[in-house]
């Protein structure tokens, strides 16, 4: 990884797939109690489109729901899956 002044620096990128493998790991948690990845992954889901309707105008949120509904931007884990 690059270093500053001896210091380790995650890029953008990098923090993401942090984040989104941290997200994952706590949602295979929640589906373990639950046993309802349906269930589990609609709440995620209901949770970060209200932070994004917090963060979006109309429009931009518009364009980031049809741009995610459209494209191949979601790629399934190549961890365990949550059934």
């Amino acid at each position: 990884m690059p270093t500053t002044k001896g210091r380790n620096f995650m890029t953008a990128d990098d923090e993401i797939e942090k984040l989104n493998q941290k997200l994952y790991d706590q949602a295979h948690e929640h589906n373990e109690k639950i046993k309802d990845s349906m269930m589990v992954a609609t709440a995620y889901i209901a949770v970060g489109t209200k932070i994004l309707r917090t963060l979006l105008d109309d429009t931009n949120y518009r364009k980031f729901m049809d741009h995610i509904s459209d494209e191949d931007v979601v790629k399934p884990f190549k961890k365990h899956t949550l059934h």
